[in-house]
């Protein structure tokens, strides 16, 4: 299973980018936090919908998939029961830019 590690930034980070016949599936996310205060990472989905009859030009959309708050100077695991949907790509968005907390997303494609 594929993972990747990011630092804390206030920049949306990629993570992953779903193949467009694909689902991506976020399985694990461990955020280790070495900075001096909390930090909040929110997990978002960023694709563009399929054109419709309705919608012939659809617009890029932003969805909030997950939000965490690790404590200062400390870990926080989360694994999924089944798994977060990733429909376009996958970016960590943090409340703090520093190298002293790193977020590592476990993931996998369907």
């Amino acid at each position: 299973m594929p993972s990747k590690v990011v630092e804390a930034n206030t920049t949306a980070q990629v993570v992953f980018v779903t193949p467009y016949d694909k689902i991506g599936k976020i399985t694990m996310i461990e955020i280790d936090n070495q900075h001096t205060t909390d930090v909040t990472v929110t997990i978002q989905d960023v694709f563009t919908p399929n054109p419709t009859d309705e919608t012939p030009s659809p617009t890029e959309q932003t969805i909030v998939r997950k939000v965490i708050t690790a404590p200062a100077g400390g870990e926080y695991h989360y694994k999924t029961d089944g798994y977060i949907e990733i429909l376009g790509t996958c970016q960590a968005v943090a409340s703090a830019t520093t190298s002293a907390c790193k977020i590592t997303i476990c993931y996998e494609f369907e």
